[in-house]
């Protein structure tokens, strides 16, 4: 199995969805398609790096990011739609 290597764009991006969204991160992790690991593990790095921080050479883009979260999305709104279908009693 290949390793992944995702652009500093999408680590930064994974940190700055942590912090803004109400998910659990094992959740947010599993929509990402990363462990919950490298996501506590990215938002390490931001912190005690900053500028430095994930400067080795990656190979997603910020498009797939984007899909990701568009899926992300997608998923939350179907979910709320399911919620809203069900009949009170």
């Amino acid at each position: 199995m290949q390793r992944k290597s995702y652009t500093r764009e999408f680590k930064i991006k994974a940190v700055q969805l942590m912090g803004e969204s109400f998910k659990p991160i094992c959740r947010l992790a599993e929509e990402l398609g990363v462990s919950e690991n490298t996501l506590y593990n990215w938002r390490k790095q931001l912190r005690e790096k900053t500028a430095n921080a994930f400067s080795n050479q990656p190979r997603l883009d910020e498009k797939e990011l984007e899909i990701r979260r568009l899926k992300a999305r997608v998923s939350e709104l179907e979910e709320e739609r399911e919620i809203l279908l069900v009949p009170f009693g």
